[in-house]
Protein backbone atom coordinates (compact mmCIF):
# COMPACT_ATOMS: atom_id res chain seq x y z
CA UNK A 1 0.00 0.00 0.00
CA UNK A 2 2.86 2.41 0.73
CA UNK A 3 4.21 1.78 -2.77
CA UNK A 4 1.08 3.22 -4.28
CA UNK A 5 1.90 6.80 -3.16
CA UNK A 6 5.64 6.83 -3.80
CA UNK A 7 5.23 6.25 -7.51
CA UNK A 8 2.76 9.06 -8.22
CA UNK A 9 3.54 10.58 -11.60
CA UNK A 10 2.71 14.18 -12.53
CA UNK A 11 -0.14 14.62 -14.94
CA UNK A 12 1.55 17.56 -16.72
CA UNK A 13 4.63 16.75 -18.74
CA UNK A 14 7.85 18.59 -17.67
CA UNK A 15 8.28 20.01 -21.19
CA UNK A 16 4.86 21.67 -20.88
CA UNK A 17 5.84 23.26 -17.55
CA UNK A 18 9.13 24.46 -19.07
CA UNK A 19 7.28 25.94 -22.06
CA UNK A 20 4.84 27.84 -19.81
CA UNK A 21 7.65 29.24 -17.63
CA UNK A 22 9.62 30.19 -20.76
CA UNK A 23 6.59 31.98 -22.19
CA UNK A 24 6.16 34.10 -19.04
CA UNK A 25 9.88 34.92 -18.94
CA UNK A 26 9.68 36.01 -22.59
CA UNK A 27 6.67 38.25 -21.91
CA UNK A 28 8.39 39.93 -18.94
CA UNK A 29 11.58 40.44 -20.99
CA UNK A 30 9.61 42.02 -23.85
CA UNK A 31 7.82 44.37 -21.46
CA UNK A 32 11.15 45.51 -20.03
CA UNK A 33 12.85 45.85 -23.42
CA UNK A 34 10.02 47.78 -25.05
CA UNK A 35 9.86 50.48 -22.35
CA UNK A 36 10.91 53.88 -23.73
CA UNK A 37 14.24 55.22 -22.54
CA UNK A 38 14.42 58.16 -20.19
CA UNK A 39 15.25 60.56 -23.03
CA UNK A 40 12.47 59.16 -25.24
CA UNK A 41 9.88 59.65 -22.51
CA UNK A 42 10.85 63.32 -22.06
CA UNK A 43 10.83 63.89 -25.82
CA UNK A 44 7.46 62.15 -26.18
CA UNK A 45 5.97 64.24 -23.37
CA UNK A 46 7.08 67.56 -24.90
CA UNK A 47 6.99 66.83 -28.64
CA UNK A 48 3.27 67.56 -29.13
CA UNK A 49 3.75 71.04 -27.63
CA UNK A 50 7.27 72.34 -28.04
CA UNK A 51 9.00 73.98 -30.94
CA UNK A 52 11.29 72.16 -33.32
CA UNK A 53 14.27 73.13 -31.12
CA UNK A 54 13.73 70.08 -28.90
CA UNK A 55 15.21 67.04 -30.60
CA UNK A 56 15.37 63.39 -29.62
CA UNK A 57 19.07 63.63 -28.71
CA UNK A 58 18.48 66.28 -26.05
CA UNK A 59 20.65 66.53 -22.88
CA UNK A 60 17.77 66.17 -20.40
CA UNK A 61 17.61 63.19 -18.04
CA UNK A 62 14.64 62.76 -15.71
CA UNK A 63 15.35 62.05 -12.04
CA UNK A 64 13.46 62.00 -8.78
CA UNK A 65 14.66 64.20 -5.95
CA UNK A 66 15.21 61.30 -3.55
CA UNK A 67 17.17 58.18 -4.37
CA UNK A 68 15.46 54.86 -4.84
CA UNK A 69 16.87 51.37 -4.63
CA UNK A 70 18.07 51.35 -8.24
CA UNK A 71 18.28 55.07 -9.16
CA UNK A 72 20.35 57.86 -7.73
CA UNK A 73 18.23 60.87 -6.79
CA UNK A 74 18.83 64.53 -7.56
CA UNK A 75 19.73 65.27 -3.94
CA UNK A 76 22.61 62.76 -4.09
CA UNK A 77 23.67 63.98 -7.53
CA UNK A 78 23.90 67.59 -6.33
CA UNK A 79 25.89 66.53 -3.26
CA UNK A 80 28.28 64.24 -5.19
CA UNK A 81 29.00 66.09 -8.44
CA UNK A 82 30.96 69.33 -8.75
CA UNK A 83 28.68 70.94 -11.36
CA UNK A 84 25.01 70.11 -11.89
CA UNK A 85 22.38 71.69 -14.15
CA UNK A 86 18.76 71.13 -13.08
CA UNK A 87 15.74 71.93 -15.22
CA UNK A 88 12.41 72.04 -13.40
CA UNK A 89 9.44 71.89 -15.71
CA UNK A 90 6.34 70.07 -16.80
CA UNK A 91 4.91 69.28 -20.23
CA UNK A 92 1.59 70.72 -19.03
CA UNK A 93 3.15 74.16 -18.46
CA UNK A 94 2.98 76.35 -21.60
CA UNK A 95 6.01 78.37 -20.56
CA UNK A 96 7.99 75.15 -20.02
CA UNK A 97 7.01 73.98 -23.49
CA UNK A 98 8.57 77.10 -24.99
CA UNK A 99 11.67 77.16 -22.78
CA UNK A 100 12.84 73.54 -23.05
CA UNK A 101 13.68 73.81 -26.76
CA UNK A 102 15.67 77.00 -26.21
CA UNK A 103 17.52 75.41 -23.29
CA UNK A 104 18.60 72.55 -25.54
CA UNK A 105 19.43 74.73 -28.55
CA UNK A 106 21.82 77.01 -26.65
CA UNK A 107 23.22 74.15 -24.58
CA UNK A 108 24.42 72.65 -27.84
CA UNK A 109 25.41 75.85 -29.69
CA UNK A 110 27.45 77.21 -26.77
CA UNK A 111 29.02 73.78 -26.22
CA UNK A 112 27.89 73.46 -22.61
CA UNK A 113 28.61 69.74 -22.86
CA UNK A 114 32.24 70.68 -22.16
CA UNK A 115 31.09 71.48 -18.63
CA UNK A 116 28.23 69.01 -18.02
CA UNK A 117 26.94 66.05 -20.01
CA UNK A 118 23.41 66.16 -18.67
CA UNK A 119 20.74 68.59 -17.61
CA UNK A 120 18.80 66.79 -14.90
CA UNK A 121 15.06 67.14 -15.38
CA UNK A 122 12.67 67.30 -12.43
CA UNK A 123 8.93 67.28 -13.08
CA UNK A 124 7.16 68.62 -9.97
CA UNK A 125 3.75 67.46 -11.16
CA UNK A 126 4.85 63.81 -10.89
CA UNK A 127 5.78 63.98 -7.20
CA UNK A 128 4.84 67.22 -5.48
CA UNK A 129 6.11 66.08 -2.05
CA UNK A 130 9.63 65.50 -3.35
CA UNK A 131 9.58 68.85 -5.14
CA UNK A 132 8.56 70.57 -1.89
CA UNK A 133 11.50 68.85 -0.14
CA UNK A 134 13.79 70.17 -2.89
CA UNK A 135 12.46 73.72 -2.39
CA UNK A 136 12.99 73.45 1.38
CA UNK A 137 16.53 72.05 1.05
CA UNK A 138 17.79 74.76 -1.34
CA UNK A 139 16.87 78.32 -0.44
CA UNK A 140 16.94 79.87 -3.92
CA UNK A 141 14.65 77.32 -5.57
CA UNK A 142 11.19 78.70 -6.30
CA UNK A 143 7.91 76.82 -6.40
CA UNK A 144 7.35 77.73 -10.05
CA UNK A 145 8.17 76.29 -13.44
CA UNK A 146 10.22 76.54 -15.57
CA UNK A 147 13.51 76.91 -13.76
CA UNK A 148 17.06 76.19 -14.84
CA UNK A 149 19.44 76.15 -11.91
CA UNK A 150 23.19 75.60 -11.85
CA UNK A 151 24.65 74.00 -8.73
CA UNK A 152 28.35 74.05 -8.00
CA UNK A 153 29.69 71.99 -5.10
CA UNK A 154 26.19 71.55 -3.67
CA UNK A 155 25.29 75.26 -3.70
CA UNK A 156 23.26 77.31 -6.16
CA UNK A 157 25.69 79.10 -8.46
CA UNK A 158 23.26 80.73 -10.87
CA UNK A 159 19.58 80.66 -11.71
CA UNK A 160 17.75 81.43 -14.94
CA UNK A 161 15.29 84.32 -14.75
CA UNK A 162 12.16 83.28 -16.63
CA UNK A 163 10.94 85.60 -19.38
CA UNK A 164 7.75 85.67 -21.38
CA UNK A 165 7.40 82.66 -23.62
CA UNK A 166 5.44 84.71 -26.15
CA UNK A 167 8.45 86.72 -27.35
CA UNK A 168 10.74 84.10 -28.88
CA UNK A 169 13.58 86.56 -29.56
CA UNK A 170 13.62 87.68 -25.93
CA UNK A 171 13.43 84.07 -24.78
CA UNK A 172 16.32 82.96 -27.00
CA UNK A 173 18.43 85.98 -26.02
CA UNK A 174 17.85 85.41 -22.29
CA UNK A 175 18.70 81.69 -22.53
CA UNK A 176 21.86 82.47 -24.50
CA UNK A 177 22.85 85.16 -21.98
CA UNK A 178 22.21 82.74 -19.12
CA UNK A 179 24.58 80.13 -20.53
CA UNK A 180 27.21 82.78 -21.33
CA UNK A 181 26.97 84.10 -17.76
CA UNK A 182 27.42 80.57 -16.42
CA UNK A 183 30.50 80.10 -18.62
CA UNK A 184 31.92 83.38 -17.29
CA UNK A 185 31.24 82.33 -13.68
CA UNK A 186 32.92 78.98 -14.22
CA UNK A 187 35.96 80.66 -15.77
CA UNK A 188 36.54 82.77 -12.64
Amino acid sequence: MADKYTKVKPKVHPITITAIVGFFVLIVALIIILQPTNRESIYNAYSPYSTNDLTEDHPFYEVNYKSTLFKKGLKSIIEDEALVFVYIGSPDCTSCQAHIGAFQKYYESLEMDQYVDTIYYLNPSEDLDQFEDFVLDYEGVKETTPQLIVFQDGEILYQFEVVSAEDSQLLNRSVRDFYEDVIDLLAE
